[in-house]
């Protein structure tokens, strides 16, 4: 398996085993060095509990091991997204119009190079668009370096 890439059908799996659990499946990914380190974020209307994170771990784990699909010991985790979670798809900006989000920027605009304020619009290919103390502020898709929910604390 190549580092950082993720065998389709294990990744078909998971999404069929998440849709059938009601789950979102937010993201998908696999690093790691010596060993494969996979990760799996899923939430659910409501949010994810650690008990349904658990126990889609151990279906998946069981799925992996069942079939021996890679050759070295690997780390499997199942999260939630978090509080501040990042904004990747085009789903995930259409569920957060209305929400406060972080965005950060490659080059500065009005000499800041982050802005927190309420979505307004948002798509992977159009860029963004927030309202802020400053007014409103649109941000093309080529500036735009990570966007997340802002939490205040």
């Amino acid at each position: 398996m190549e580092k950082g890439r993720i065998p389709e059908e294990l990744a078909e799996f998971i999404r069929e085993e998440a849709q059938k659990s009601d789950y979102e499946l937010v993201d998908i990914s696999a690093g790691g060095g010596k060993e494969l380190f996979l990760e799996v974020v899923v939430d659910k209307e409501g949010g994810i509990t650690l008990d349904e994170c658990s126990s889609f771990n151990r279906k998946i784990m069981s799925w992996i091991d069942g079939r021996n699909i890679f050759r070295q010991g690997y780390t499997l985790d199942v999260c939630s997204p978090g509080l501040d979670r990042e904004l990747k798809s085009d789903s995930d900006f259409s569920w957060a119009i209305g929400k406060q989000v972080e965005v950060r920027m490659h080059e500065p605009l009005d000499k800041k190079s982050s802005v927190i304020g309420k979505l307004l619009k948002g798509s992977t290919e159009e860029g963004i668009t927030v309202e802020s103390e400053g007014g409103t502020i649109c941000v093309e898709k080529g500036n735009i370096a990570k966007v997340r929910l802002w939490v205040s604390v």
